[in-house]
């Protein structure tokens, strides 16, 4: 944890304020509930998607020197399902579609304060459908393409909210 936090604080050092002249915008990638041993209730995964975009905009890019005018994009996250390898905890359908539905809305209510300026899904489509294991399940479709619950939640989403 200590050299990821020299990250943010070397980097205005090392590029200096020409650097941060130039950044268009920061992509970050996070997962929440993917890759600990226990699954986390739903109703915790508000305040931890909170805590993660807060740390991002709130500590790492102050130390950085990047100003709030510069907006966030979600470049990258998902939930799983199959089984968790590390714990054999099953992943359904109906809950990657409620943790995607709370993800969404919950980065939504931010989006003003923090200056979220877009969202995208790791993935569509699940590499492996037949593969037990959350590294080939992240798809909101399984890998012939065919729906899964978070598809719809997803889509509907994106009519609501887009």
């Amino acid at each position: 944890m200590h050299q990821f936090h020299t990250f943010w604080e070397n980097l205005t050092k090392e590029g200096n304020d020409k650097f941060v002249k130039y950044v268009d915008f920061i992509g970050h990638n996070f997962y929440v509930d993917v890759f600990g041993e226990q699954t986390l209730a739903l109703q915790e995964v508000p305040s931890v998607v909170e805590h993660t975009l807060r740390s991002l905009r709130e500590v790492d890019l102050v130390k950085a020197g990047i100003p709030n005018s510069v907006p966030i994009r979600i470049t990258e996250n998902g939930w799983s399902t199959g089984k968790k390898s590390i714990s054999d905890l099953d992943r359904s359908y109906e809950h990657q579609s409620k943790v995607l539905e709370t993800v969404i809305r919950t980065v939504y209510s931010l989006r003003s304060e923090l200056n979220i300026s877009h969202f995208e899904l790791f993935g569509l489509r699940d590499a492996n459908s037949s593969i037990d294991d959350l590294f080939h399940q992240f798809g909101v479709m399984r890998d012939d393409y065919s729906p899964k619950p978070a598809y719809y939640t997803f889509k509907r989403l994106i009519r609501e909210l887009g």
